[in-house]
């Protein structure tokens, strides 16, 4: 014993500190950078001093180390937000506030900090009992901290958007995904969410969609027709890059049964969710043509049709309610409106037919209204299977809630 105490007085405490450093960093070197460096401070701190007893460095002295390492791992999340998004960089500097401000608030009181810790730790020879005092100190600063910042939340909020702002508004491209990130294609749970966000997203577009087709139709106004047609050509190009995210999803590899399961689904709802916008932009062209070609459909037949695309617009809307989790929305609902859509057109066509027989209505004008009907009763469709999925199948409200 007394030779060992002797070879601990002859080193220098530098070459104590190295020897003790590399020695846990071998063990830890996989370890997270503040675990490996807590645990290099616990090591030197257990060293017994020239008594046997004492601790070489003393809860007092390695309190001021413990908080200089939760200083330190702020560096690591800096580092780790460089290149990535706004929220992520905030998120950092929230990390960075959150740490340098309860350092700075305990190093006034370091004493009565080291002498509360004493009193709630074991009892024992210090270099027995000082590891799990270190241990509980950086357990109390975090607990500590965190009730503080509870209660000042909104503070902090203010301060990290302060430091990072949102700065100035760009016009961002209606086609390109907002929410899908490459860099978690191995994480499938997070990735799901991303892509439920941009479905409801595209959702979100093709029902503006189908409302400015209800307005062509109304008002016959030509100047709508290419903003439309434009809007189509971006939901087309957007559900092609969220279905190549969801296929990307797939050969990862990494997808459980249920997760493959889930995104099946999703291309499913994707798929109708495409074809609601396709079809409305095709019924506004129906306009086009029948201004182009001046084909006299009667007023009857125009007011029809306008009220078969509202009850398709209220089935759809439904439809996304249903996704966001919306137990109201029923299927039985829907399917009553697709007969009463079903209704409609068969009432609309056999008018045709009357007026066509009576000399009314040119018979040429069969096919291109026959066509506008024949969408019409595609979109109900899709709204059905849309409603029908949301309810029986999925929900994209349940990956919204996912941890």
């Amino acid at each position: 014993m007394s030779k060992e105490r002797e070879k601990v007085k002859c080193k220098t405490k530098l070459e104590f500190i190295t020897e003790v450093a590399d020695d846990c960093v071998a063990n830890l070197k996989d370890k997270d950078s503040s675990s490996a460096t807590i645990a290099v401070l616990q090591n030197f701190a257990s060293q017994p001093g020239p008594d046997g007893v004492t601790s070489m460095l003393g809860l007092a002295g390695a309190i001021p180390i413990l908080l200089g390492d939760n200083i330190g791992t702020t560096i690591t999340a800096l580092l780790a937000s460089i290149g990535q998004t706004k929220d992520a960089k905030r998120t950092a500097v929230a990390h960075c506030i959150f740490n340098i401000s309860g350092c700075m608030l305990f190093i006034w009181f370091v004493k009565p900090f080291a002498a509360l810790i004493q009193h709630i730790s074991p009892k024992g020879p210090e270099i027995e009992v000082i590891s799990r005092q270190i241990a509980n100190a950086h357990t109390l600063f975090n607990i500590t901290m965190t009730l503080i910042w509870v209660c000042l939340i909104n503070v902090m909020v203010k301060i990290v958007m302060t430091l990072i702002p949102d700065g100035k508004a760009v016009d961002m491209d209606p086609a390109k995904p907002v929410f899908l990130d490459d860099k978690i294609i191995s994480q499938p749970a997070a990735a799901l969410q991303l892509v439920a966000k941009e479905i409801l997203r595209v959702s979100e577009m093709v029902k503006v969609a189908v409302a400015d087709t209800i307005a062509i139709v109304k008002t016959e106004d030509l100047n709508e027709l290419e903003p439309l047609q434009e809007k189509g050509v971006q939901i087309k190009k957007l559900t092609d890059q969220i279905t190549e995210y969801l296929a990307s999803l797939f050969s990862a590899g990494t997808m459980t049964e249920q997760q493959a399961a889930q995104t099946a689904s999703l291309m499913y709802i994707l798929s109708d969710v495409e074809r609601m916008g396709t079809l409305s932009v095709e019924v506004a062209k129906c306009v086009q043509e029948k201004i182009d070609n001046q084909y006299k459909y009667t007023p009857e037949a125009m007011d029809e049709l306008q009220k078969s695309l509202k009850t398709l617009e209220k089935m759809f809307s439904d439809s996304l309610k249903a996704f966001q989790g919306d137990e109201n929305v029923q299927i039985d609902k829907q399917i009553k409106r697709k007969d009463k859509i079903m209704d409609l057109d068969l009432k609309m066509r056999k008018a045709h037919v009357q007026r066509v027989n009576k000399g009314k209505c040119k018979a040429s004008l069969t096919a291109p209204f026959t066509n506008i009907l024949h969408l019409i009763d595609r979109m109900g469709n899709s709204c059905v299977n849309l409603a029908d999925v949301a309810t029986n199948e999925i929900s994209l409200n349940y990956f919204m809630t996912v941890n």
